[in-house]
């Protein structure tokens, strides 16, 4: 078993559903007015934090070029999230070791890398599924389940 090649296929395949549900949001469930986190402010978390937690440390952490600090009230819009998550795409494709993911533990950090990266994963999904649930439930949008993503071979 190739650890870097299903680390790589896990978050690219929770990628590509955040993807799915970012894409097929309507305006009216983007900045619902009922709802108190909204739903880009949920996608634009779970980004933020699989950017965060794929670096070596929060000492070297460096915000993408596009970031800021959602404010609650002014929407960011899905073409910045869109290439947010491909920017943190190409970040996961780019990873060419195994020790990239299974390093041991780094200053500052809690968990080896390997765990950083399994809970990142579990994150993005569970974001994910609230944004899967809230189009099902209110627009009737069916969205698709994506078991894995194998990366391109360089």
């Amino acid at each position: 078993m190739n650890i870097l090649n299903v680390v790589q296929s896990q978050y690219l395949a929770a990628l590509k559903m955040l993807k799915e549900a970012i894409v097929k949001c309507p305006p009216s469930v983007w900045d619902a007015p009922q709802d108190k986190d909204k739903f880009w402010y949920k996608a634009q978390h779970a980004l933020y934090w699989a950017h965060r937690n794929l670096q070596a440390t929060d000492k070297h952490f460096v915000p993408w070029k596009g970031h800021r600090k959602p404010d609650g009230r002014v929407p960011i819009s899905k073409e910045d999230l869109l290439e947010y998550l491909a920017f943190i795409e190409k970040r996961v494709a780019d990873r060419n070791t195994a020790a990239d993911f299974a390093e041991p533990r780094s200053q500052g950090l809690r968990f080896d890398r390997l765990e950083v990266a399994i809970a990142s994963i579990r994150h993005i999904q569970q974001h994910t599924g609230e944004l899967y649930e809230r189009l099902g439930s209110r627009e009737g949008t069916r969205l698709s389940w994506t078991e894995y993503v194998h990366r391109k071979q360089t």
